[in-house]
């Protein structure tokens, strides 16, 4: 963790993870959610306060997000509401468990859009269309209806404008102890029911599928892909409340750590990764006197991202 990490991620500030493009302050809207079955605009992200925590093998920690959608429960099996709720919309019907999947043969759990209004909000048993596994290309059925081309315990995600997208592991175990294949960790919408298992990344690549980004893992060590809310409209210096506000390459810390005027007054502030191997990689930034920090204590960081910093005032 950063030795900056703990200053970095400690303070952190509220990173819950937006489900649609924000503007230049952080907050939401619902374009990104209504892109169709499976389609990053549900991606998922996390929340600060658990840093340190972290998970290996099948097992992982279970990373939390917020819609804008309007649906007015968090992820099945839970209840309550921490973020960006609406009251008056009706909860979810719940009539299956993606986490034990326990529908009858020939049929699996999925999330679908019960109202129609762009949020995966409820359960249902969906008869079997495919059977796509971890990996393999998909389509889905417009409306977010559940139905795809993927096998039970898969959804099919990241659709593309011709509607092709890749089958996702949905999360195994329990939502209170989530499981996912070793290399991936459980990641859960808020204020939907998708739980889905994703992959690490290297920030510095920016390696994650299209319409995702790729940030620090506020449950573990490395880092992890989710939906990109910025709209392209946050750049460093931008300020910041949600970890996947800020435009690819950039992260949500605490202000403190990146000091730009312009976001005096909010929680956190966009700041960009760098590289420890290049001296220059944070020249040219709207904060003078920022160095490139390591993300990481010396021999705590995973296998090819021991070179990952953040551009920030050193501790």
């Amino acid at each position: 963790m950063l030795g900056a990490r703990t200053r970095l991620l400690a303070a952190l500030v509220v990173m819950v993870v937006a489900c649609g493009p924000a503007g230049p302050a952080g907050r939401t809207s619902e374009d990104a959610s209504t892109q169709g079955a499976g389609s990053s605009g549900d991606s998922a992200g996390t929340t600060a306060g658990s840093a340190g925590s972290s998970s290996s093998g099948a097992m992982s920690s279970t990373v939390t997000t917020a819609s804008s959608s309007g649906s007015s429960d968090a992820s099945a099996g839970s209840t309550g509401c921490e973020f960006i709720c609406d009251t008056d919309m009706p909860g979810p019907m719940i009539d299956c468990d993606t986490f034990a999947q326990d529908c009858p043969e020939g049929q699996k759990c999925a999330a679908y859009d019960s109202d129609m209004n762009g949020a995966w909000d409820s359960t249902q048993c969906v008869g079997l269309a495919g059977d796509g596994q971890l990996g393999d290309p998909c389509t889905a059925e417009p409306g977010k209806t559940g139905v795809d081309s993927c096998d039970v315990g898969y959804m099919c995600w990241d659709l593309d404008e011709e509607g092709v997208g890749v089958c996702v592991a949905q999360c195994t175990g329990t939502p209170e102890n989530p499981m996912c294949p070793p290399g991936s960790q459980c990641v859960t919408c808020q204020e939907c029911v998708i739980s889905i298992c994703r992959s690490g990344c290297n920030p510095l690549l920016q390696d994650c599928m299209g319409g995702e980004l790729c940030i620090g893992d506020f449950n573990g060590d490395g880092f992890l892909c989710v939906l990109d809310a910025s709209g392209d409209m946050a750049p460093e210096g931008t300020p910041c409340e949600l970890a996947n506000v800020c435009n690819a390459g950039t992260m949500c810390v605490n202000q403190d750590f990146y000091p730009n005027p312009a976001c005096e007054g909010s929680l956190g502030c966009c700041a960009p990764f760098c590289d420890l191997d290049d001296p220059g990689s944070c020249d040219g930034l709207s904060v003078d006197g920022v160095e490139c920090v390591p993300y990481h204590e010396p021999g705590a960081a995973p296998p090819g991202l021991e070179n990952v910093g953040v551009c920030g005032v050193a501790p």
